[in-house]
């Protein structure tokens, strides 16, 4: 198999065109004509999974996350994209890579839908928008809980410890309306400041957690990664059924190894 034919493949599973405009998917390290033997599915490039493909002659990875690239200031101040160190180790060790990254936070059954499957959000709608109707997050109504019962909730689906939540999140009484982007989310929390009780997202900075308590929003930080690792072993279920294979998903969770099979 040719790494484009690969790429059509994966294609019809997570259509990238519905990514975000400026998100790096599709193939990123490779090109179109190389060949593709062995195939691992990755959640980024890192040393676990340079040393999984050493040690298991693979060729062809396809990840969540995009290789990672250093910004570089030149003397007349323009910037430029250099490889990182472990990218460059991929591309060293001829590893092509096609990276799915928000066209599957989008994607109908990708990281979104499945955040919604996990907390039962009923009658969910899109905000975060790509292109169209697609959209990164989720918002919609739940049956009532507390704090405490949505936090054991999440941690639950999860198998994840919860990392934080802001100071009003602990005052609220009952909560039914709320509101899920996988990855970093809380750039687009004023589009839902008005619709939801809590926004559940995997990275929040300090300045976001003073402003939702300001605008008495509760906010949820569950990790990035936690809120991803769902959706993406959906995926490699959905292309392994697809591609009629058996394609281990490497990812790194606590700093240990872990290998999600179909």
């Amino acid at each position: 198999m040719k790494l484009f034919e690969l790429l059509d493949n994966v294609n019809k599973i997570v259509p990238l065109k519905y990514a975000f405009e400026d998100d790096s998917v599709g193939i990123t390290i490779g090109e179109n004509e190389s060949n593709v033997n062995n195939i691992v599915i990755g959640h980024e490039l890192d040393d676990y999974l340079l040393e999984y493909c050493s040690d298991n002659n693979i060729d062809t990875v396809i990840t969540y996350h995009p290789p990672p690239y250093k910004k570089i200031t030149e003397e007349d101040d323009s910037e430029n994209f250099l490889p990182d160190s472990i990218t460059t180790s991929f591309i060293d060790s001829s590893i092509n890579v096609i990276t799915i990254h928000t066209a599957q936070d989008v994607c109908k059954d990708g990281n979104a839908d499945t955040l919604v499957d996990l907390f039962n959000i009923k009658n969910p709608k899109v905000f975060a928008q790509t292109v169209g109707k697609y959209g990164a997050g989720r918002y919609g109504t739940i049956d009532m809980v507390s704090p405490k019962e949505l936090k054991k909730l999440i941690e639950n689906k999860l198998n994840t410890k919860l990392i934080r939540t802001n100071e009003y999140f602990e005052i609220l009484a009952d909560i039914s309306h709320i509101a899920v982007l996988p990855g970093s989310g809380t750039q687009f929390m004023e589009e839902i400041l008005d619709i939801t009780q809590v926004f559940i997202t995997g990275d929040i900075s300090h300045r976001y957690l003073l402003k939702a308590d300001e605008e008495k929003m509760g906010l949820i930080q569950i990790g990035h990664i936690s809120s991803e690792i769902p959706g993406m072993k959906k995926f490699v279920e959905k292309f392994n059924n697809f591609m009629e294979l058996e394609i281990n998903y490497i990812y790194k969770d606590f700093y240990e190894l872990t290998i999600f099979t179909k």
